[in-house]
């Protein structure tokens, strides 16, 4: 039988695994909002994010004199402990969960308050010794840690987007080069137009994805604005006096990025448009690569039924019936990823514009569609870049034959 420990919160006891490093609020969340296949530990970014916060929180009670020196540093080794991944199976909150992020950020102090206690020797509940609300969350309010944490998540999972863009956009580059001779008829809705380069089609895209990673990584960076030191409501009220400023300073040093407070600690507070602005580019830069994929597809159709000016590399048999039909389907996929991030960048908006008075409570559903948005566009653009777009090669004969034949010819003449 399964040793267990009771805890006690302010609805009452519940039956604990002695061993778990979870306590009795995490397991509630657990109870009440188990909807979802993510967990806390399936957001590895977030997860790291608010234990990195939690540690340079605890430092800074250290510094100015608030913590003792034997628990800060408890809270930071275990801290340490869960960035390393070293305690997933702890983290067993739904992380679309209904509390605006209490239970996210009770599951971290928890989980950090009873591994410290291991680490100084105690048993796990003992909290009397390192306490998750008292010691852990020390200057802190789930209001003013979880938006912190989800901003620095995305800014975290964002660079590799960025590289993944950037690197899109190397790839069109090259096949623009290697086209730039090939002569073809421009279209405009659906009809020929005027003459062109293939090259300068690609050029076209190469420029649009490029601009696309530098828009991407501004608002990357503005996720370094962070509301921490405001706890509840903006007040800073339940935080020792200089702890603002020092947890700033910890922090900047464990990430080595220039972390800061907003400009009005209310708004950075109340409002959520920073993460809505970033989801906007994160989503207009799927519509880009996406309509960039549609155009390949019609390119790219059948040369005895549609345009065949280019070849797709052939990935996989496309028909269960029809024998040799290779279909567009690494195309097909980036556009299929562009409709998955629309939805998502509709919740976001949906979520900042619903924030009630000092704060907004649904950054648990913000930062989970923003992170699959970008885990979704990170891994197909990569996969888009090296599989087809590497490989595309132009029909030379075919896209001379579709120029020569074509009536806009008369438009130069």
């Amino acid at each position: 039988m399964q040793a267990m420990r009771t805890e006690q919160d302010s609805l009452g006891a519940l039956e604990i695994p002695a061993d778990a490093l979870y306590g009795v609020q995490s397991l509630r969340a657990q109870q009440n909002f188990d909807i979802s296949p993510q967990k806390l530990a399936d957001a590895p970014a977030l997860l790291r994010a608010l234990a990195r916060i939690k540690k340079a929180a605890a430092l800074a009670n250290h510094d100015i004199g608030a913590l003792p020196e034997d628990l800060a540093q408890a809270i930071a080794g275990a801290a340490d402990e869960v960035a390393e991944g070293r305690h997933d199976a702890a983290f067993i909150v739904d992380l679309m969960e209904g509390s605006g992020g209490t239970s996210i950020n009770m599951n971290m102090n928890e989980v950090l308050a009873n591994r410290g206690l291991e680490l100084l020797g105690e048993r796990a509940g003992s909290y009397h010794r390192l306490h998750p609300n008292d010691h852990v969350n020390m200057g802190q309010s789930t209001n003013d840690v979880v938006p912190a944490a989800v901003k620095l998540a995305l800014f975290e999972a964002g660079a590799p987007l960025v590289a993944a863009l950037t690197h899109l956009a190397e790839r069109l580059s090259e096949r623009a080069r290697a086209f730039d001779d090939v002569l073809r008829i421009g279209r405009t809705c659906m009809q020929g137009a005027q003459p062109m380069r293939l090259g300068q089609a690609f050029g076209g895209y190469a420029a649009a994805v490029g601009r696309l990673a530098v828009t991407v990584e501004a608002r990357r960076q503005d996720m370094l604005v962070l509301p921490l030191g405001g706890t509840a409501i903006g007040t800073g009220l339940g935080a020792a006096p200089g702890y603002r400023e020092a947890v700033y300073v910890r922090l900047a040093s464990l990430l080595n990025v220039d972390v800061r407070p907003g400009g009005d600690i209310f708004d950075a507070m109340q409002n959520a448009d920073g993460f809505a602005r970033l989801s906007a580019e994160i989503r207009i830069a799927a519509e880009v690569v996406g309509k960039i994929a549609g155009d390949l597809v019609l390119l790219g159709s059948d040369p005895n039924s549609g345009l065949g000016e280019l070849r797709l590399p052939a990935v996989q048999p496309g028909s269960s019936i029809m024998p040799g039909k290779v279909n567009p389907v690494l195309p097909m996929m980036m556009q299929q990823v562009a409709y998955a991030v629309i939805g998502n960048d509709n919740t976001v908006s949906l979520a900042a514009l619903s924030g009630q008075l000092e704060i907004n409570h649904f950054e648990p559903v913000i930062a989970s569609r923003m992170l699959d948005s970008i885990g979704l566009l990170t891994r197909s653009m990569r996969i888009f870049a090296d599989r087809c777009i590497a490989g595309i090669e132009a029909d030379r004969d075919r896209s001379l034959q579709n120029l020569m034949q074509s009536s806009a010819l008369a438009t130069v003449f």
